[in-house]
Order: structure tokens, then C-alpha cells, then sequence
């Protein structure tokens, strides 16, 4: 008899792990206009290190095709302008290319318009 009660706890546990298991969500991390800006102004006043700018480049903005498309102009500055020695990582022609891509960021209607 005990076997048997062992084997539907044992069952119930393994059921209850598997569907908790089918149920959680990813983790995602989704950057928005405003952080994205704060990171290109670190950038560009010399107050981001080289970690913070792979953080602000890494990851896909599909949430928000406009900042998807300025990320990916910063990868194109990081591939010709970026020096990585601190305080600025960037050439003076990156930086004033960063100030450019901050620009129309700012620019850009708010995401709330474009839905």
C-alpha cells in the first residue's frame, strides 16, 4: 500500500514540476528608447565602459523597429570608428557619428504614435 501512495505522490510531484515547467515564460530583457539614449549619452561623455556599450549594441530591439535600426547603425561606427581605451571609446569621428544617432533618436515620434 505504501508503495502504491509513493508512486502517486512521486507522480503528482513529476506532473506538477512538468507543467510548471510548460508554463514558465523566458526571461527577456527589452531595452526602450530611454535607456537606449542613456547609454549612447555614457558613450559619448566618456561615462560608459566597454561592457556597458555591448550591453547597449547586443541585443535585438524587435519590439521597436525604429531603435532596432539605429542599433544596428551603431554597430557599423563600432566597426570603423571604436578604439575601446577609456574614458571614450570612440574616435572623434565616432562620437560626433553617436551624437548623430542620439539625434534621431530624439527625434523619432513616440512609440505609442507608431502603434
Amino acid at each position: 500500500m505504501t508503495i502504491v501512495i509513493t508512486l502517486c505522490l512521486s507522480f503528482a510531484v513529476f506532473s506538477l514540476i512538468v507543467w510548471g515547467l510548460m508554463h514558465m515564460r523566458t526571461p527577456r530583457f527589452r531595452m526602450e528608447r530611454a535607456q537606449f539614449q542613456q547609454g549612447l549619452e555614457d558613450v559619448i561623455t566618456g561615462q560608459a565602459d566597454d561592457n556597458e556599450w555591448r550591453v547597449l549594441i547586443s541585443y535585438p530591439m524587435r519590439h521597436d523597429p525604429p531603435l532596432e535600426r539605429l542599433r544596428l547603425e551603431c554597430i557599423k561606427i563600432e566597426e570603423d570608428e571604436y578604439t575601446g581605451t577609456p574614458p571614450y571609446l570612440f574616435s572623434d569621428v565616432g562620437l560626433q557619428k553617436l551624437r548623430d544617432v542620439r539625434e534621431r533618436l530624439l527625434s523619432l515620434p513616440s512609440q505609442s504614435d507608431t502603434e
